[in-house]
């Protein structure tokens, strides 16, 4: 089918030997539904196992310790795992993405016997010290594809002034790829002792082409509604917490491929 010769259009980066500088694919795909239904607008929000992907000062607050499960079938074609557990100060994440055997087809969508297929996987670790208010932290990661070996090393603050929180992420800062920036605020508001609402904005890649993603979360008696946009994307999603369990899904509208689905599991300590 043609969107799957399309997906393989945006894997390029990590199929064709083109500069070193670029990102592996799967840092840019999110591991946690609900930063993903928030548009990916988390670096200054991070009160979760998420931080260790998101920003890792976020790791400084953490109040649980967490175990959690993501996957996310994106365009009915890549399965996205990831493995995270994270606590005061700490996290740590592998993960993977792979799209299986895809076959090619020919303009009557015909099979046209050539199969392609891409894998990549990655480890990340984190830790975090807060200071008050303020919170710092690092991150280190590998990643291992088909091509090559990449590494880095990224730096995160986190600043709570209120009900205003600022992130700002600087990734590769040493490593295999390009620096680059987020940033992002977000604004917590208490509607009553159960309800909570929060936006966020958040700017990436400020060094080179900003992009702006949005997020929205309302929070009632512990079940939560989200939408966001992640500048291709608009993203639906909800989450509830039973005791110790966490469920969080998102639902990715991509304009021109299949929707995605992702879902995290999650037990807190």
């Amino acid at each position: 089918m043609k969107y799957l010769l399309y997906l393989l259009s945006l894997l390029c980066i990590a199929l064709i030997p083109v500069s070193s500088s670029a990102a592996p694919v799967l840092f840019e795909m999110g591991t946690s539904a609900r930063a993903i239904a928030l548009g990916g607008a988390f670096a200054a929000i991070a009160d979760d196992e998420g931080a260790i992907f998101y920003n890792p000062a976020g790791l400084a607050w953490l109040s649980k310790t967490t175990i959690a499960v993501f996957y996310q079938r994106a365009f009915d074609v890549v399965h996205h795992i990831a493995l995270a557990g994270a606590g005061r100060g700490w996290g740590v994440q592998v993960l993977q993405i792979d799209t299986g055997p895809l076959e090619s087809t020919n303009e009557f969508g015909n099979p046209a016997g050539e199969q392609a297929h891409y894998a990549s996987y990655a480890g990340l670790v984190g830790g975090a010290v807060g200071l008050g208010n303020f919170a710092l932290g690092l991150r280190g990661k590998l990643s291992r594809d088909e091509r090559e070996t990449q590494w880095g090393i990224d730096a995160g603050a986190l600043a709570q002034l209120g009900a205003v929180r600022v992130g700002l992420v600087a990734e590769n800062l040493l490593g295999s790829a390009a620096i680059s920036l987020k940033l992002g605020t977000a604004f917590v508001m208490t509607l009553s002792p159960r309800m909570l609402l929060t936006i966020s904005a958040e700017f990436w890649n400020l060094l080179s082409r900003p992009e702006m993603h949005l997020g929205l979360e309302a929070s009632i008696n512990g079940v939560q509604i989200r939408a966001g946009y992640d500048g291709v994307a608009v993203i639906t999603g909800a989450g509830a917490r039973w005791n110790s369990l966490r469920l969080d899904w998102a639902y990715r509208m991509h304009p021109q491929l299949p929707a995605s689905t992702i879902v995290t599991v999650a037990y807190l300590f």
